[in-house]
């Protein structure tokens, strides 16, 4: 927690700074029919099925967004001769998931969707947001994450760097997700067995570097899997 603590400490709008940094501490929301699923930002996967779908996904996903974010901002800024909002991208960057770990459950020691689902992430944070005063511009680019299949489209640079960020890093982590996948269905194991040794990126690097049957051996002698 402390790598995206350090991230929110970047805005320099003090009110701003100190509000991201109070949800982040106590993300729960303020409503007497929703109750801590046990789950923390700190612990919880950024997806069940898909990318980041393992303990502390949610956190890599959200700073990996967030620092992507700003260098697209600083690329923009220094061909184009423009100047983007920082405080904007920061804020929008850690806030625009943090309502994850609200759907989920740990079930049998799997993440799954809460039983009892209430509202999906976007919508909760969004009506977090509005409950705690944050900016209208930081509402609106949580708002409009999803880009143009969310409840509203990005209206602003900021917001569509937002929206890209969260696509590319959760499209490239999913790729790792489904090379993770494919070993443990050849090894007969589950994948969060994986997970707890490398990350799904890490081990996309290993392939690409070292290629599939190093990667198998390096899997089976971590996960101390023996030859039939």
């Amino acid at each position: 927690m402390k790598d995206l603590i350090a991230l929110a400490e970047e805005i320099k709008d003090e009110k701003l700074r100190k509000k991201v940094i109070e949800y982040i501490n106590n993300p729960l929301p303020k409503h007497p029919e929703i109750e801590s699923t046990g789950i923390t930002i700190e612990n919880s996967p950024a997806s069940v099925k898909r990318h980041h779908k393992y303990p502390g996904g949610l956190l890599e996903h959200t700073i990996a967004v967030t620092k992507m974010a700003v260098k697209m901002a600083e690329a923009l800024e220094e061909t184009y001769g423009i100047e983007l909002n920082r405080d904007l991208l920061i804020s929008g960057g850690i806030l625009h998931d943090l309502m994850k770990p609200q759907n989920y459950q740990l079930k049998d020691g799997k993440f799954d969707h809460l039983s009892d689902f209430h509202l999906d992430h976007l919508t909760l944070g969004i009506a977090e947001l509005y409950r705690r005063d944050f900016p209208l511009e930081v509402i609106k680019v949580v708002a409009s994450h999803h880009g143009d299949h969310g409840p509203v489209s990005p209206d602003s640079i900021e917001a569509w760097l937002i929206h890209h960020a969260d696509n590319v890093d959760a499209a490239i982590n999913d790729i790792g997700i489904r090379i993770c996948q494919a070993r443990s269905r050849e090894f007969g194991i589950d994948d969060s067995q994986i997970y707890k040794i490398i990350t799904p990126l890490k081990l996309y690097e290993m392939r690409k570097k070292l290629g599939k049957d190093k990667v198998k051996e390096f899997l089976k002698e971590k996960l101390e899997i023996k030859d039939e």
